[in-house]
């Protein structure tokens, strides 16, 4: 019934497959690849080649049923064709059993995530299990993808309109202007502490709670100096210090009820930084990296669409932006990053990836060169004209 694509590492004896209560996965799309028909089961980022009789399979199995019936119920095929199918399907996670922990994942899944698949399907589909591309391979693919190629336009203009120039610079500029000028990217670090009260600063003005209010129907809300939509506030953080004054080195819970860290793990994770963000070396050098993941339910009960999933990137977006900004006002280096091993991370923090899950992450440290130290020949500050503009 089935190609070869799916092979049983091990055979169960027929006997014992009869009993089992199986269903299809929930977690399953199909799409074409070219002239195959292609099963996911996204929850494992496993894909699967498979023909009409392995989906007549899968549709047969929406619900609970044995492998007995399924051979009773499917005419034109031999008994062993349709166990041994029926075995493929469970081996590779596109069918599973009732007394299963896949069940009881599934389960936890559906009431987690109250929304269709769409938004389930890109956030589990995208994580990231292996380390990140070595240097050779980065090179490769600049080689075979991007050398010599046009680039797109990085600018876009209505060369034909009417156009109006606007002013750059205010007659009295607030501090924050510069703040913003000042701010960019830094790998670059020295691993030197930053201060316990550098530490403070970062944590409160970023995630803390500045103030909260009462509603009538919904309670309690926050007020943090970043929005969230709802004010719902799903992110949590997770520290891990590496250098910073006053702060034995670990892994820490940033509790925004109390502006504390709580110890869950003590320790040197410095080179731990490299191996969660798939291979990163620069990271170790970070004198803290904050982890923000997103507490589903926060978001879920409230909204059911599944556009409200983009809440969640929105969130973490906002905050990495507050988190740099405050670090460029205390004269501090900051990067933020999306490549890190989502699975890796989770376990490290003992959250499960469904109730609560890995978004995106912020570094800060010293940096090695200052911002006046870095080649002028190669940048512009555009807040001012240009000399042949002058």
């Amino acid at each position: 019934m089935m190609k070869n694509k799916l092979t049983s590492d091990g055979r169960k004896n027929n006997s014992e497959l009869s009993r089992l209560k199986m269903r299809r996965s929930s977690n399953i799309v199909m799409y074409f690849r070219r002239e195959h028909l292609i099963a996911e089961n996204y929850m494992r980022r496993r894909t699967f080649r498979i023909d009409l009789n392995a989906m007549t399979l899968l549709s047969y199995f929406s619900n609970w049923r044995t492998a007995s019936e399924a051979s009773e119920s499917l005419r034109g095929y031999t008994r062993e064709s349709v166990f041994h199918t029926i075995q493929n399907l469970r081996d590779s996670g596109l069918l599973i059993t009732k007394d299963s922990s896949e069940n009881k994942l599934e389960n936890k899944f559906g009431k987690e995530w109250q929304w269709p698949t769409a938004s389930r399907y890109y956030h589990f589909s995208t994580k990231i299990d292996d380390p990140h591309n070595s240097t050779e391979e980065i090179n490769r693919y600049y080689d075979k993808y991007l050398k010599g190629r046009r680039q797109p336009p990085i600018y876009k203009s209505y060369p034909r309109q009417l156009k109006i120039e606007l002013l750059k610079e205010p007659d009295i500029e607030a501090p924050f202007f510069a703040t913003l000028r000042r701010r960019h990217s830094t790998r670059e670090l020295s691993g030197k502490p930053i201060s316990f009260n550098e530490m403070s600063r970062l944590a409160y003005y970023t995630w803390g709670r500045i103030s909260s209010y009462k509603t009538r129907e919904f309670g309690e809300l926050l007020h943090k100096t970043s929005p969230s939509a709802g004010a719902r506030h799903p992110i949590e953080t997770y520290a891990i210090v590496n250098n910073v004054e006053g702060i034995e080195p670990g892994i820490y819970h940033y509790s925004v009820r109390d502006h504390s860290l709580e110890l869950l793990k003590a320790g040197d994770f410095r080179e731990r930084c490299v191996v969660l963000t798939a291979g990163h070396s620069w990271t170790r050098n970070a004198s803290a990296l904050f982890v923000m993941t997103a507490v589903v339910a926060r978001t879920a009960w409230k909204y059911r669409v599944p556009r409200v999933y983009r809440a969640f990137l929105l969130d973490a977006g906002h905050l990495s932006q507050s988190f740099l900004l405050i670090a460029t006002a205390l004269g501090l280096g900051s990067f933020c990053i999306g490549i890190f091993r989502d699975n890796l991370i989770e376990k490290e923090l003992n959250i499960d990836g469904i109730s609560e899950t890995v978004l995106f992450a912020v570094g800060v440290g010293h940096a090695l060169k200052s911002h006046h130290e870095l080649d002028q020949s190669v940048s512009h500050d555009y807040s001012h004209p240009l000399p042949s503009e002058a």
